[in-house]
């Protein structure tokens, strides 16, 4: 059976991430968030307003409305309550209705052995990150954990697409402090999927997540400016047809890193540099995910490219 009440509390603990993906194209406007009507053709934002706390819902325009997060997602889905639960325990809360706990339990002592697919199968779904509040993204395809005592961010890395086998695993602790278990040269982290024509490469998973939630590019994390060019040649061999775009971090390392990989790729790959800030992310907290957005568009120069 569903849990409405704890849905509710799941989602009182980083409500923006949530409708961020339960209605991608709105934005903060004081305590709501406002968005186009996502069961009417909107030619632009303003008459649908969402209360960022509550999920409570008003459609000046249509008087379509509901009173919380759960009334919400029911008419995105355009199904009952029930049903709408159900699809936000799994969506957006894997843990609720499930075997775990919603709140990660402590990993039994670590193995001599690492077994990426038992740490990530004992991981769960969730926003609660410092990290991720302190970033200002979603955790996406990520998931959380607590070893030591210590909550950590899991971080799933692969070697192909559409194969999802899991190779490796990146820890990010909530002070933002980073480790890889296993060698990780040549895996990347898929931050989304969808149009392939055009690919961006970013070096972090903040990064890479900060440019997805802006543009819905298809995007790819390297996970080190030292991991790039492999990463760059693996994607080329997997898409020999797709325009690549290099988001660099703008230090020496990343731009060093993306001037390497551009060379390999010989063709089809530009690079693009933040506005503002060191990376990407740092953009985004500086100016938000619209002029982010702008900026990142703007930059990329191809006919192939489509964007949400």
């Amino acid at each position: 059976m569903v849990d409405f009440r704890r849905i509710k509390e799941a989602y009182r603990q980083n409500p923006l991430c949530i409708l961020k993906q339960l209605i991608s194209n709105g934005k903060v406007e004081g305590s709501d968030y406002v968005a186009k009507n996502p069961r009417r053709n909107d030619r632009k934002a303003g008459s649908f307003r969402i209360d960022i706390a509550t999920g409570k819902f008003n459609d000046f325009a249509t008087r379509d409305r509901g009173g919380d997060i759960i009334d919400l997602a029911a008419f995105v889905y355009n199904c009952n309550a029930v049903a709408a639960a159900d699809r936000l325990s799994r969506l957006f809360f894997s843990s609720l209705g499930g075997n775990k706990s919603a709140v990660p339990e402590d990993l039994p002592v670590k193995k001599k052995k690492i077994d990426p697919n038992y740490i990530w199968s004992e991981s769960i779904k969730s926003e609660d990150h410092e990290y991720l509040r302190r970033k200002r993204i979603c955790s996406g395809n990520a998931r959380v954990n607590i070893y030591g005592g210590r909550k950590q961010l899991v971080i799933p890395l692969i070697d192909s697409i559409p194969n999802k086998n899991l190779k490796g695993l990146q820890f990010i602790r909530e002070d933002g402090s980073k480790s890889f278990p296993l060698p990780f040269r040549g895996l990347f982290h898929v931050v989304s999927g969808g149009q392939c024509n055009l690919i961006v490469i970013a070096e972090g998973y903040a990064t890479a997540r900060s440019i997805y939630e802006a543009t819905r590019l298809f995007v790819i994390a390297a996970m080190s400016a030292c991991n790039m060019k492999a990463v760059a040649l693996k994607i080329r061999e997997l898409f020999p047809y797709s325009d690549i775009v290099i988001a660099t971090d703008n230090d020496i390392t990343g731009r060093r890193a993306a001037e390497e990989a551009s060379r390999a790729l010989g063709r089809n790959v530009q690079i693009i540099y933040p506005m503002q800030g060191k990376d990407f992310n740092d953009m985004l907290v500086k100016v938000g995910s619209d002029s982010l957005k702008f900026h990142i568009l703007s930059s990329i120069k191809t006919e192939t490219a489509v964007y949400d």
